[in-house]
């Protein structure tokens, strides 16, 4: 049942898939501050640590906010375990270190008002802060400033390269696509795999840069590589399993040759893993500190040179 009188405007639920992160409360309080019909939090881990942020923020006595515990598969069946017990009209999906800029709530509610099976997704840039004093949030904020232009220029391909974090859809779409499918699971790149299911329904995505969300990207570089291996993994999967997926680039395209003759030594049988410790170490020692164009390079090649160790390309490319 809707959750609006036939009159009146459609209601929006704010659903935050969470770990307990501290920011988690400033996202809450603007969600809530910008007049959302409830905001779900889903403890997906740490609930007490959860619910003690919110505690002093003073938003745990009020109405529109409710915690529910999450199963521990990961953000997407959190996100699931939210968009379950979700009663607006539409649902904004919000990660926990994305805080909203004013007029989010209201201008996903209107990007779906007169307008059937859409697939909203706002604007995500990193904290300012962050990106002047940390290697891995500068690698990860050019990389996602690349890919919106990308799609500023192809606005199709929004659902072929769907960035999570802040993304709205009418929940009666939410119910015949889920967030998570059984062979995908606790794998990275959901949001992508997501996103070519939405496509394969026949929803259209929509990229709007007024629908803005600050991301306090926060990861050290061994968090870094770490989530690079499991991007590579989780690719190769989606090669797999949707024929003609081509949009994600191999970890080599566009890399110097001087790179590539280095990272075919990282491939050698013998020496090949003495040189990858090598770079690894490298990349945390530089890692460490502010960015510079030395250690931005360092720590992003050190990043190809796991993701291309865990899957190697493809038809032996290098």
């Amino acid at each position: 049942m809707a959750a609006t009188k036939p009159d009146a405007p459609p209601t929006v639920s704010v659903v935050v898939p969470t770990i307990g992160r501290a920011v988690l409360a400033e996202v809450v309080g603007r969600a809530v501050e910008q007049d959302a019909f409830e905001v779900i939090v889903v403890a997906d881990a740490k609930g007490d640590r959860v619910r003690e942020v919110l505690r002093a923020r003073g938003l745990d006595t009020d109405p529109r906010v409710r915690v529910v515990d999450g199963p521990g598969d990961g953000a997407a069946i959190a996100r699931q375990t939210g968009v379950d017990v979700a009663t607006g009209d539409i649902v904004l999906l919000l990660d926990d270190d994305v805080v909203p800029a004013p007029g989010l709530v209201a201008g996903h509610r209107a990007a779906h008002e007169f307008v059937p099976n859409r697939v909203v997704v706002g604007y995500l840039p990193v904290a300012p802060e962050r990106v002047r004093r940390s290697v891995t949030a500068s690698i990860y904020s050019a990389d996602y400033e690349t890919e919106c232009c990308l799609i500023d220029e192809h606005p199709d391909l929004v659902l072929l390269a769907l960035w999570g974090g802040n993304v709205s859809l009418r929940r009666a779409d939410c119910e015949r696509v889920p967030q998570a499918v059984d062979g995908f699971k606790r794998l990275l790149l959901e949001d992508t795999e997501f996103g070519l299911r939405c496509s394969r329904a026949g929803m259209v995505g929509v990229f709007d840069r007024n629908l803005a969300a600050v991301h306090h990207h926060d990861q050290s570089v061994d968090g870094f590589l770490a989530v690079a291996v499991r991007q590579a993994q989780a690719s190769a999967i989606l090669h797999a399993q949707y024929s003609g997926f081509t949009l994600l680039p191999a970890p080599t395209d566009g890399m110097p040759r001087v790179a590539r003759a280095v990272l075919r030594v990282t491939n050698a049988p013998v020496i090949g893993p003495v040189v990858r410790a090598a770079i690894t170490r490298t990349a945390r020692r530089l890692g460490r500190g502010r960015p510079t164009r030395l250690r931005v390079r360092v720590v992003a090649f050190a990043r190809v040179v796991v993701q291309v160790a865990a899957v190697p390309p493809r038809n032996g490319a290098s």
